[in-house]
């Protein structure tokens, strides 16, 4: 009788215990979170600290950790586009600032400043010291593509098209101090070759490279990022 009771009690203590692993596994968060690494240093150390849940970049994982970033929706700063041509060199300083749907870009060249606005899906183009304004819809999917093509930079989240063979390389690696998503591939009819660095930190392109072959055609450097609102001042229309 008391080898029953002591049988019967194994057995509802080991039905709780089941019982209590499957809610419990139920409960969980199926969601799956990728966590870099440390980058790459160029020096070939290391510095930042480990995720939990380590992913390799590398040319079959990039695309997928590219899903992950976030552009930041409220900064401000300033970068240079160099373009090469026939032995020629031109230069543009770019002034960028963005607060949420409001972006705001000033492109300076030739001592000439053009400046494009979005608010919202509408678009404004002046140049300083014109009162003319010309206003239009977004002719693209989203404002900050549209920014991406007046400034003649990648829209690194179409990375994801890219057929798989023309992914050259891909790192997570330290680059003038930031930790960066590094691509390299090849797009185009031209089959030009793109090298581009995200930052992870704020989601931005960092920096880029166009070549043809060997030959830098086009380039883009920015410098530090001002995480900041910017004032609704610089949105205003002349």
């Amino acid at each position: 009788m008391k080898k029953g009771i002591v049988i019967g009690i194994i057995i509802a203590v080991l039905l709780a215990a089941t019982a209590f692993l499957v809610i419990s596994y139920m409960q969980r968060d199926s969601s799956h979170v990728i966590s870099l690494p440390s980058p790459v240093i160029d020096s070939g150390g290391s510095s930042l600290n480990d995720g939990i849940d380590r992913i390799d970049v590398n040319t079959e994982t990039v695309k997928t950790v590219l899903g992950t970033l976030t552009r930041t929706e409220n900064f401000s700063r300033t970068y240079t586009i160099k373009s090469f041509f026939d032995g020629k060199e031109s230069e543009q300083t770019l002034n960028y600032w963005q607060s949420g749907e409001k972006i705001k870009l000033s492109i300076l060249k030739d001592k000439t400043v053009r400046n494009i606005l979005v608010l919202g899906s509408d678009l404004y183009i002046w140049y300083d010291g014109s009162s003319a304004v010309f206003k239009s819809k977004l002719s693209e999917s989203s404002a900050s593509k549209e920014i991406d093509m007046f400034s003649s930079l990648v829209t690194y989240e179409d990375i994801k098209d890219v057929p798989q063979e023309n992914i050259l390389d891909a790192s997570y690696i330290e680059q003038s101090g930031q930790p960066c998503i590094y691509v390299e591939y090849k797009s185009g009819e031209l089959g030009y070759t793109y090298q581009v660095y995200i930052s992870v930190n704020s989601g931005l392109l960092y920096s880029m490279k166009k070549l043809d072959g060997d030959d830098t055609i086009f380039s883009m450097d920015s410098g530090t990022t001002d995480l900041s609102t910017p004032s609704d001042d610089i949105f205003s229309i002349p």
